[in-house]
């Protein structure tokens, strides 16, 4: 039995990989991101493959992968990629002291949330499968969120990374993420049931703050005894220990893995270790070599094509969360660095508009307590990656055309 179970795994892992870095390859060429391949990779790979053994004979339906076969490599891959994103930050008061960056990262979630519940409100129940205040709060939040990792890509890929523009907004979507996985945070201990397990949760967020803040303020101090560990590969399996011991108290707690990951990342940014090369191309590669694409093929794995509660059937609830997102976030993403005085407001305004892993994280996390009985709201879900990327190279193709 464990011998079937292993040859099945790596039979999904190394079939699953093959055909995402292919797919990967092949979006990149046409301008999309890599990701949505891994993604279309792993549909194609599970529900794809059920869909079409029901019409051709020949395919037998055990030959699908499941999501559950890649539960647990998905998992490590979200918090690598919000660990990544702490690693950018060696301060982390200093990122909300960056007070150009805390208006417009405030702006964006306070203002697309406002808007986007307010529209919930009004015509929710016209376009969404969901009609619970909890429910429509969770969703509002889940596309006021910004994906770190796609402002990065833009400002890098234009050589803005170390401008003050890009600067304003990297910290602008790290402040986005950490306010709105702050108010997540609220959220899950609303839906406490008794006062015992509010204090539970309330006294487990006090305790990782409390280890958090020793670590952060300390690391130097240990920093001298782990570099005592010469060889790289020491050094890069602590750091692995204590991101995924983080993840895992902050998911004890109630609160998301990747929160704790996120923090991890600030804290190890502020080792001397990780400024090596040998360290952060070991980081790189095993997150965007394994266990990123993984993550994001395993969420592909999960989705259903046809059917009441497919992809198909809820793509006018998808068009309109899409719609709502967009909009706020490209008025707001606009308006505040105007009035900031930058000189590319669109290209600002044009990187806050993907929905990805954060957005992700917030309705699994509804789904893991409760507020959504099904995944039906995955599916509704699914197509605003494809839809916000196509939208992003669509901005950045008509800015490059004016430029010329």
């Amino acid at each position: 039995m464990a011998a079937g179970l292993s040859v099945t795994t790596l039979f999904a892992i190394s079939a699953v990989l093959a055909v995402s870095f292919v797919i990967g390859e092949l979006f990149e060429r046409i301008g999309l991101e890599s990701i949505i391949g891994y993604i279309f990779a792993g549909l194609l790979l599970g529900p794809g493959l059920s869909e079409a053994a029901k019409i051709f004979t020949f395919i037998d339906p055990g030959w699908a992968i499941s999501a559950e076969a890649l539960a647990g490599f998905g998992t490590i891959g979200s918090t690598l990629i919000l660990f990544q994103a702490g690693l950018r930050e060696e301060n982390a008061v200093d990122i909300f002291r960056h007070r150009k960056g805390l208006d417009l990262g405030l702006g964006v979630l306070i203002g697309s949330f406002t808007f986007i519940l307010g529209a919930l409100l009004l015509f929710g129940e016209q376009f969404l499968p969901f009609s619970g205040i909890q429910q429509f709060i969770f969703i509002a939040l889940a596309y006021a969120m910004i994906d770190i990792g796609v402002p990065s890509k833009i400002m890098l890929s234009r050589g803005m990374l170390d401008r003050e523009l890009g600067k304003y907004t990297i910290k602008a979507s790290v402040i986005n993420v950490t306010a709105g996985f702050g108010l997540l945070t609220v959220l899950v201990l609303t839906t406490a049931s008794t006062l015992q397990s509010l204090a539970i949760q309330i006294a487990g967020i006090l305790g990782f703050a409390a280890v958090f803040f020793v670590l952060h303020n300390f690391i130097h101090k240990i920093d001298d005894y782990i570099i005592m560990f010469e060889e790289a590969e020491a050094q890069f399996a602590i750091t692995f220990a204590l991101l995924l011991s983080m993840a895992y108290v902050t998911e004890l707690i109630g609160l998301s893995s990747v929160v704790g990951a996120f923090f991890a990342g600030v804290i190890v940014s502020r080792s001397e270790f990780s400024e090596s090369r040998a360290f952060q191309e070991k980081i790189k590669a095993i997150s965007l070599g394994l266990f990123i694409p993984l993550f994001f093929a395993w969420f592909g794995l999960g989705l259903t094509i046809t059917g009441p509660n497919g992809m198909l059937a809820n793509m006018e609830a998808a068009l309109f969360l899409f719609g709502l997102s967009t909009v706020s976030k490209l008025a707001i993403g606009y308006v505040i660095p105007k009035i900031h005085e930058f000189d590319s407001p669109f290209t600002v305004a044009g990187s806050l508009l993907s929905l990805d892993i954060e957005t992700l994280v917030v309705l699994l996390i509804g789904i893991d307590i409760g507020i959504f009985q099904s995944s039906q709201v995955l599916q509704i879900f699914a197509p605003a990656v494809l839809f916000t990327t196509i939208t992003i190279v669509g901005i950045y193709a008509g800015l490059d055309k004016l430029r010329e």
